[in-house]
C-alpha cells in the first residue's frame, strides 16, 4: 500500500490550516470527542507540611583545605568518626554549639599533613597494634612529627594538637609508659612557649588540660600544669544573669576548705544546668575551663593515691568529687578512658571509712555504680546500695533522685543511667522478696 507523506508547514499556518492540523491529530479514537478542563475552583487545595531536606552534603568536611587530596568517601568517614567521638566525649545534651566547636578543632588538627596523619590514625586504627600496616602508620606520624619538630612549626598548636592525639591514643591503648614520654614532649613544648598561660586559643587550653588530668588521675601522681579560670568564669555568667549557687540541700561535711568549695563549685554548675539547660548559660569551653579549675584545686590538695593511703573523711569525699568530676568530663564513660578497675577500687576504699553519713555513701554508691562496666564490680555496689536504700527508707526512682540531687548531680547526664542502675536494685529487691518489692 502506498503511503502518503505531507509536511506541513506549522510556523507560517492561517487559523484554518491550524484547525485541519488538530482535527488529523483528533482522528482515531478520540474523533468527534469534546474534552473538558477540570475547574480550579472546585478542587481541594491540599497542603503539605514543609520538612527539612537531609543535606548529604556540604558539611565543613567537604568544603575544609585539606593539606592532601581527600576524597568524598574518606571525608564523609572523618566526619561521620569525628561527630560520634564528640557526642559520646563531650555532653552534647548540655546544648553547646558543637558545631562552632568542631571548626576549630578541623582548623588545628587537619591543617598540616602530620596532623591529618595523627587525625586519621585515631579514626581508622583506634588503639589497634595488630598488624603491620597499624604499626606503619603510627611511625610514620612519628617520621612527620620529628620533622615539624626540626621546622618553625615546632611549638604551633597544630604540633601539640598531635602530640595530645598521641598521648590519647597510648592511653586508650594501656600504653602508659609511651603516653608518658608524650607528655613529657607536651610539657616541654608548653614551657618553651613560656607556659600554659600563653596559650592564647582556650580550645587548645582545656584540651591540654584535660590530657594533663586524665595522665595524672591514671598514674595517681601529680599534675603538670595548674589552671584556675573560676573567677572570670563567675564574672561571665554574672554579666549574663546566672550565678554558681548551690542549691537548697547541698551539704558536704568537711572542714576542708579547698573540699568545702569544690563541693559549692560542682554543685553550683549542676543546679545552673539543672535550672537553666534551656537559656545555655556557658559554652563548651567555658564548661570545660569550669571542670579543669575545679579538678586542678582538688589535685593539688591531694592526690588520688594520697587520699587511697589516708583513708579518712575528706579522703572519701576528695575520691567521690574526683570520681563526679570524671563523669563530667567524659560524660558518663570515664571507664573507657580510666585504668580497668581503678574507679571500683577507689570506691571500695572510699567505703572503707567509718563515719561517712548514709546519704554520702548513697551517692557514691550509685556514682559508682554508674561509672563501672564490670559485671563483678556492679554486683557488690547494687547489694550495697539495696541495703543502703532500706536503711534509708528509699522506695522508688523518685525517691531515690531527691537523695542524689542533696549532693552533685546533674540530671542530663547521670539521670538515665541513674534510673538504669536503680531498676537492678529493684530487680534485686523482687528476687530477695519472692517477686514482690516495698514499692508495690
Amino acid at each position: 500500500m502506498e503511503q502518503s507523506f505531507f509536511f506541513v508547514d506549522g510556523l507560517h499556518a492561517d487559523r484554518t490550516s491550524k484547525k485541519r492540523m488538530r482535527q488529523h491529530v483528533m482522528k482515531g479514537k478520540n474523533a468527534g470527542k469534546t474534552f473538558h478542563r477540570p475547574s480550579r475552583t472546585a478542587q481541594v487545595v491540599r497542603y503539605h507540611a514543609m520538612e527539612r531536606i537531609a543535606r548529604p552534603i556540604g558539611t565543613q568536611f567537604f568544603t575544609f583545605p585539606f593539606p592532601v587530596p581527600v576524597t568524598k568517601v574518606a571525608s564523609k568517614a572523618i566526619h561521620d568518626f569525628f561527630t560520634k567521638t564528640i557526642d559520646l566525649i563531650y555532653p552534647t545534651q548540655l546544648g553547646f554549639d558543637i558545631e562552632q566547636y568542631k571548626l576549630r578543632w578541623l582548623g588545628i588538627m587537619f591543617v598540616s599533613k602530620p596532623a591529618l596523619i595523627q587525625s586519621s590514625n585515631e579514626t581508622y586504627l583506634g588503639a589497634g597494634y595488630s598488624c603491620s600496616n597499624s604499626l606503619l602508620c603510627l611511625s610514620q606520624t612519628l617520621d612527620q612529627l620529628a620533622k615539624q619538630l626540626a621546622s618553625s612549626e615546632a611549638l604551633s598548636d597544630h604540633t601539640l594538637s598531635i602530640v595530645t592525639a598521641l598521648i590519647n591514643h597510648e592511653q586508650v591503648a594501656g600504653h602508659y609508659v609511651e603516653a608518658g614520654a608524650h607528655v613529657k614532649g607536651m610539657k616541654r613544648i608548653v614551657d618553651l612557649r613560656g607556659g600554659l598561660e600563653n596559650i592564647q586559643d582556650g580550645a587548645v587550653a582545656t584540651k591540654i588540660c584535660r590530657t594533663d588530668i586524665l595522665f595524672t588521675l591514671q598514674q595517681c601522681g601529680h599534675p603538670l600544669f595548674y589552671r584556675d579560670r573560676m573567677d572570670e568564669i563567675q564574672k561571665t555568667l554574672l554579666s549574663r544573669g546566672f550565678t554558681l549557687q548551690s542549691a537548697e540541700g547541698h551539704k558536704f561535711r568537711s572542714f576542708q576548705p579547698v573540699i568545702k568549695q569544690a563541693f559549692h563549685d560542682v554543685s553550683g554548675v549542676c543546679n545552673l544546668f539543672n535550672k537553666h539547660i534551656d537559656k545555655k548559660p556557658l559554652d563548651l569551653v567555658e564548661f570545660q575551663e569550669i571542670l579543669i579549675s575545679i579538678c586542678y584545686q582538688l589535685l593539688e590538695f591531694r592526690t588520688l593515691n594520697d587520699s587511697r593511703l589516708i583513708q579518712d573523711v575528706d579522703s572519701a569525699y576528695h575520691i567521690g568529687l574526683i570520681v563526679f568530676m570524671m563523669s563530667l568530663f567524659w560524660n558518663n564513660h570515664q571507664d573507657w578512658l580510666a585504668k580497668p578497675g581503678l574507679i571500683a577500687a577507689c570506691i571500695k576504699e572510699a567505703l572503707q571509712v567509718e563515719n561517712l553519713e548514709d546519704k554520702f555513701v548513697f551517692w557514691l554508691l550509685v556514682l559508682g555504680g554508674v561509672s563501672v562496666s564490670g559485671e563483678d564490680d556492679i554486683e557488690w555496689m547494687v547489694m550495697r546500695l539495696h541495703d543502703k536504700a532500706q536503711k534509708l527508707g528509699v522506695v522508688t526512682w523518685d525517691d531515690a533522685h531527691n537523695y542524689l540531687l542533696e549532693f552533685p548531680w546533674m540530671n542530663v547526664i547521670h539521670d538515665t543511667s541513674g534510673e538504669k542502675l536503680w531498676n537492678k536494685v529493684r530487680s534485686l529487691d523482687m528476687e530477695l522478696n519472692g517477686g514482690i518489692t516495698a514499692e508495690a
